[in-house]
């Protein structure tokens, strides 16, 4: 019988697994696919701060992104650049490799293309499964809120290497289309509430200018996953079972980037984990200590997702016009793009806010 099951070889369950056999846990991690990162779900799109936070040096990067160009609804662009790079694109594959090679060093065993059968076996579990919700349902856990996505690699040279694009509006209703800078080419996906996503990035390729750009570029077969916006679970601890990552909802619901806060709420519950063994500590001061550290972050990112989700385009324009006109919207990239708390207080205090009020209040109420 293992210390410690982790369900789940994404970045949050090795992470997990790193710190749980790191702290001498005897940890097996049982991972569906046949290989660690593929199929690829995300963008991979993360902070510099959270990549040297995760991996220290030596992380596997494409490109590092000094800012973004965001679309309002109605085609105008306002584009924000800093002078250092503040985030990175990722081998995606790669760094999850990275980290299955350092859960193994610790002396994790890690068993890939098998599924946990819900049978005993372990002492604690965390489960770290995306948002396949198998093993989710089958202890009780709430399901994560989460909207489908498309993604598709394109192949050209007409793209600006550090800068991430950001489309608002009615293409992609409910949450947003992006660009990301990859190796040789552009990433450009979206997630919508409404429709198939994979059609409405074709609609966007043939009918919004922007992308129009990339014509003729040879295009990668698409692939899909979820996007998940509610935030974490009210309920991410049921018995011995910890949620982690995606099945915990320990995604920003501001943007779906899940990848560093999973890993930090991962090792979070492995630490957990351990002393619940060890010295007999409650096991659902997992969900004290991430809302100490994160419940405020995750707070204001829901505030802001219910505010947006609800906004109707003519006013999503005027937001942005008044916050980048107000400077409020520059002055954001300054701060921790994982920890966004700090940024969305900042756009709350900014002057631009008052003309908002209206309607604001609107989408909250």
């Amino acid at each position: 019988m293992k210390d410690l099951l982790v369900v789940g070889g994404g970045p949050a369950g090795l992470s997990a697994a790193i710190e749980a056999a790191r702290l001498g846990l005897e940890v097996e991690v049982v991972e569906e696919h046949a290989e660690v990162g593929i199929p690829e779900h995300c963008t991979g799109l993360v902070s510099l701060m959270g990549m040297h936070e995760i991996l220290g040096t030596g992380a596997p990067i494409i490109r590092e992104v000094k800012g973004f160009r965001v679309y309002s609804p109605s085609g105008k662009a306002y584009t924000v650049r800093g002078a250092e790079a503040k985030a990175a694109v990722i081998d995606r594959p790669a760094f999850e490799r990275e980290l299955l090679r350092r859960a193994e060093t610790n002396g994790a065993l890690v068993t890939l293309g098998a599924r946990f059968d819900g049978d005993g076996g372990f002492k604690t579990l965390i489960n770290a499964e995306g948002t396949a919700s198998r093993i989710s349902r089958r202890f009780g856990f709430e399901i994560p809120k989460a909207i489908p996505a498309a993604q598709v690699d394109l192949e050209t040279r007409d793209f600006e290497e550090d800068l991430v694009e950001i489309y608002l509006g009615s293409y992609a209703p409910g949450f947003f289309a992006w660009t990301v800078p990859r190796r040789e080419g552009v990433r450009v996906g979206l997630a919508c509430q409404e429709g198939i996503p994979l059609k409405k990035v074709e609609t966007m390729l043939e009918k919004f200018e922007p992308w129009r750009r990339f014509a003729g570029a040879r295009r990668s077969r698409p692939f899909f996953g979820k996007v998940v916006t509610g935030g974490p679970l009210k309920r991410t601890q049921r018995g011995r079972v910890i949620a982690v990552g995606d099945a915990g909802g320990f995604v920003k619901p501001t943007t779906g980037g899940g990848v560093v806060l999973g890993c930090f709420t991962a090792r979070l519950a492995a630490r957990v984990a351990y002393r619940f063994l060890s010295e007999g500590e409650r096991i659902d001061a997992f969900g004290t200590g991430w809302r100490r550290l994160y419940g405020r972050e995750f707070k204001l990112m829901k505030l802001a997702r219910k505010v947006y989700d609800r906004m109707e385009c003519e006013e999503v324009d005027r937001v942005l016009e008044a916050l980048y006109t107000s400077g409020a919207l520059t002055d954001a990239i300054r701060y921790d793009m994982d920890l966004q708390g700090k940024a969305l207080w900042r756009l709350l205090e900014s002057r631009a806010i008052f003309s908002l009020v209206p309607s604001v209040l609107r989408a909250i109420f």
